[in-house]
């Protein structure tokens, strides 16, 4: 026997636990003083119900005390046993322990070298057989074999434990990502929107939700780094107040917290007392960052809302309007729900989409006429083609979509489609006079800046007159002379007539507006509208007028409805008309090219 493959053999089995099981006392002993060599811990019985209870006792007992895995691990691992014992047999035995534990390795000794014992001891699953009279080198041959064997099953198992707990700890990783703000350790909305879809009917919900402002100048003036430290402060201060009004706290965005409470009762009262003690206690708290010798001061605005339905919805819109009036908190109501306006833009926003895909952006247009009542020119307003909802083909005015699409880019889009029509309408009509609407931001836009550059050129290039007056609407930026300067210059139409839309209500500041040198000012509808009515308005009307003609302007009236209104305007000395009197905007250019 080599000496060395015996000490390996022993240094394998040290913490292996045998049941040894023989009934004769001559073999039990020589067999148990070779096991000793290799083993440090041998239980022995001499017959099969002695050697049942013991493996019971390991197998069994030990878990159900509740023991520690060390305890645990004092099951046996191998079981030698004879076949002939006393009370019951070998393959009695192993039938037995096969229902409690698959895995125990078995090895079966025996005096009977039977065909019938064999193949049921196969059946059984053993791990080795070996028989009398037990020779040392089949002993330790088998021995070594399970050995590995169950060395191998152990490794396994401890491998297989320990990927376990790795992905349990993983998990618990996973879930605590899930369902912790990585910044602020603080809950975040994943864990929030979970508490509040399973709010039951018998609970009352305060939700306030905590905006920090003007938040992205820290982070602009200090750098992102600071603006985490401020944050993280900042939910420190917050947890506090929350857990001693007894309030969750969540972070649910980036610069936006959450106080979630759960009653039982509304107490409008004690809500509105939470919601002062969350001001007081954090509206302008001066946190200390390390690193900055000032302190930060934190100002916040909140949106609270104590509906059962839609709560995050709710108090972001009550949220959303503290900030745009300045208030410090808002509570929701039904009053302040844009819902329906938000379904409008986005249908809107739809509508324009597929008008601007099919091309379906058309031009209408309404005569201008001088004190004769002849037509001198057209002014094109833009219209969107589309269907309703019974399918039938309409022209949609502005008013619908246009302050939608302002919002957007979508307006870019429409505006270059607008004007490049129009252009293309000058092509074909050389004689008729456009009128086109132009705002300032028509006029930084590049793509409708060379649009019109390159037709400015193409039609000089064909000694085409251009007979196109840019109206622009009166507002703040009116005064940007520059702005419209270098407009015109880089189009190539410095002497294009100006005209001012909507004069006389809004940002009227006549000097201001006079330095674009406008060759026409529009009097606002509104004012024409009440000129019949109204004294006040009428003397308006007429200073307007006589201040364009002093500065040699002519004056457009628009919203002409009557014949009354168009003579009463003829007689105050309007130069030119616009309006349903006159004519209604048309798709078709009622002149001829």
């Amino acid at each position: 026997m080599d000496t060395s493959a015996m000490e390996r053999l022993k240094s394998r089995c040290k913490e292996i636990r045998i049941l040894y099981i023989e009934d004769d006392e001559v073999t039990r002993k020589y067999t148990h003083s070779i096991l000793s060599e290799f083993f440090d811990s041998i239980d022995v019985a001499s017959d099969g119900q002695h050697a049942y209870d013991l493996f019971i006792d390991a197998e069994l007992a030990i878990p159900a005390l509740g023991l520690s895995c060390e305890s645990q691990s004092r099951r046996y691992n191998l079981v030698i046993t004879d076949i002939k014992m006393p009370k019951f047999d070998g393959i009695a035995l192993i039938a037995k322990i096969r229902k409690i534990c698959k895995e125990t390795a078995i090895i079966v000794t025996s005096a009977h070298n039977d065909v019938e014992y064999l193949i049921e001891t196969i059946r059984l699953g053993v791990d080795g057989y070996i028989l009398k009279p037990i020779e040392f080198d089949q002993l330790f041959d088998s021995l070594a074999s399970t050995v590995e064997t169950i060395l191998l099953k152990e490794e396994r198992r401890a491998y297989t434990s320990s990927l376990k707990q790795t992905i349990v700890l993983q998990q618990s990783a996973l879930e605590e990502q899930l369902h912790t703000d990585a910044l602020t350790k603080l809950s975040n909305k994943n864990t929030l929107d979970s508490i509040l879809s399973h709010i039951q009917p018998v609970e009352v919900p305060s939700l306030f939700l905590i905006n920090i402002d003007r938040f992205k100048n820290y982070n602009k003036l200090y750098g992102i780094e600071v603006g985490n430290q401020i944050l993280k402060e900042f939910a420190h201060h917050l947890k506090e107040v929350a857990t001693s009004m007894c309030y969750s706290v969540f972070r649910v965005s980036s610069n936006e917290f959450a106080m979630l409470h759960l009653d039982t009762e509304l107490n409008p009262e004690k809500i509105y007392e939470d919601i002062n003690q969350t001001l007081e206690l954090l509206n302008g708290i001066a946190i200390k960052v390390e690193g900055l010798n000032e302190k930060i001061l934190i100002h916040i605005s909140m949106g609270v809302t104590f509906d059962q339905e839609n709560l995050f919805n709710k108090a972001f819109t009550a949220l959303d309007f503290a900030k745009q009036s300045g208030k410090s908190f808002v509570v929701y109501t039904s009053n302040l729900d844009e819902t329906e306006s938000l379904a409008n833009d986005f249908y809107w926003q739809d509508v324009i989409a597929d008008t601007l895909d099919k091309d379906n952006v058309v031009p209408f247009f309404q005569p201008i006429c001088n004190k004769e009542g002849e037509i001198i020119k057209y002014e094109a307003l833009i219209r969107i083609k589309t269907k309703d909802k019974l399918e039938q083909e309409q022209y949609v005015s502005p008013y619908y979509f246009l302050d939608i699409a302002r919002r957007t880019r979508q307006y870019d889009s429409l505006s270059h489609k607008m004007i490049e029509k129009v252009l293309e309408l000058m092509v074909t009509h050389p004689t008729v006079t456009f009128s086109i609407n132009i705002s300032f931001r028509d006029m930084l836009n590049k793509e409708i800046r060379d649009l019109l550059r390159s037709k400015m050129e193409a039609f000089r290039a064909q000694n085409q007159a251009i007979n196109l007056v840019f109206e622009v609407v009166e507002s703040e930026k009116t005064t940007d002379l520059n702005t419209v300067k270098n407009f015109l210059k880089y189009i190539k139409y410095e002497e294009a007539p100006i005209a001012i839309d909507d004069f006389g209500t809004g940002y009227s500041n006549f000097s201001h507006v006079m330095q674009l040198d406008p060759a026409y000012i529009k009097i606002d509808g509104s004012l024409i509208q009440e000129i019949d009515t109204s004294e006040k308005t009428r003397l308006l009307v007429q200073g307007i007028i006589s201040f364009a003609k002093a500065l040699h302007v002519k004056t457009i009236a628009e919203y002409v409805h009557s014949q009354t209104i168009f003579d009463q305007l003829v007689e105050m000395g309007v130069d030119e008309f616009q309006g349903y009197y006159i004519g209604e905007p048309w798709l078709e250019l009622p002149c001829r090219p």
